[in-house]
């Protein structure tokens, strides 16, 4: 795993040893950034990256937000509860030279509170684990406690063989499958 694009581009990342994590591939994450800075359908939504705030939810080893970062992110709250990859994290943020660019919350994804987060999110990146219906209950929570306001581009990455969200208060812009793994852009009504 690598950082595709940006002031850290061609930096390698520490990824898990183990199985408990699924990184997502570089290829994903460079088809996913595509997307995120070159379709029309985001472009609609006013979103730019440059100098956004991102809040990646199940951050894992934090590839996302850093990839994010290195292309002009102001800055990526990281939600992960896991120690493991909360080590992994910050090794990865000490090693690319941007501790003061990200931060963590070490928490469970799916009971954020609108206190938890000072500022205005941009953009919310969900990769909860395969198969366990996670990512509704993250997003569901951020809708209850209104942390995202109108125009707000939320990404979610599920199995192919999930069901997409289907919530009043979301747009489905657009989504891309990629192998086993769906990635679904919306967008806050």
């Amino acid at each position: 795993m690598r950082i595709i694009s940006g002031t850290r581009r061609g930096h390698k990342l520490i990824s898990p040893r183990n199985k408990t994590a699924r990184p997502m591939t570089d290829k994903n994450r460079e088809t996913i950034f595509n997307i995120i800075l070159h379709s029309k359908e985001i472009a609609e939504c006013e979103f730019n990256l440059n100098n956004s705030i991102i809040l990646d939810l199940f951050a894992g080893t934090g590839a996302f937000s850093f990839e994010a970062v290195s292309r002009g992110a102001k800055e990526a709250i990281l939600v992960e509860n896991d120690a493991h990859m909360i080590d992994i994290i910050f090794d990865n943020a000490d090693k690319l030279k941007i501790n003061s660019e990200v931060s963590l919350l070490s928490k469970d994804a799916t009971n954020i509170r609108a206190s938890d987060i000072n500022q205005e999110i941009d953009l919310v990146f969900c990769d909860p684990p395969y198969e366990k219906k996670l990512e509704f209950k993250a997003i569901k929570n951020l809708l209850k406690n209104k942390i995202l306001k109108r125009n707000k581009i939320i990404i979610v990455e599920q199995h192919i063989k999930e069901p997409t969200m289907n919530y009043d208060e979301l747009k489905l812009l657009r989504s891309k499958e990629l192998g086993i793994t769906r990635f679904s852009f919306y967008k806050i009504k």
